[in-house]
């Protein structure tokens, strides 16, 4: 099974993992990769937190390409940016675009 993020490439966080004193948005670099049967997801190690000769394991869903986080942080910050009364329709318009992505079939 090919890895679902390369080796060597820039990884963000997900989530934060607490035990190591990391938060969600920290980089890293990703130095191996675990191939996992189909029942499980893969995993990966990572290196680079500005913790020098530390190695962490995490699964497939823990990391994101670092431009995935790059751009969801862009997003978000506009998003704080624009009023309540703006927010609050931008929120409408996504939910209207979730339930017809839903409804609409795939071509």
């Amino acid at each position: 099974m090919k890895p679902q993020h390369p080796l060597f490439s820039k990884v963000a966080l997900t989530g934060d993992l607490p035990q190591y004193h990391l938060k969600r948005g920290d980089i890293a670099t990703i130095v191996e990769h675990y191939s996992m049967p189909e029942s499980q997801e893969d995993g990966y190690s990572l290196e680079g937190f500005d913790v020098p000769q530390i190695t962490i394991e995490v699964t497939a869903s823990q990391i994101m390409p670092l431009s995935d986080y790059l751009r969801e942080e862009a997003i978000l910050s506009k998003f704080r940016n624009l009023s309540e009364h703006r927010q609050k329709q931008l929120e409408e318009y996504l939910d209207f675009l979730l339930q017809k992505d839903k409804t609409t079939p795939v071509n």
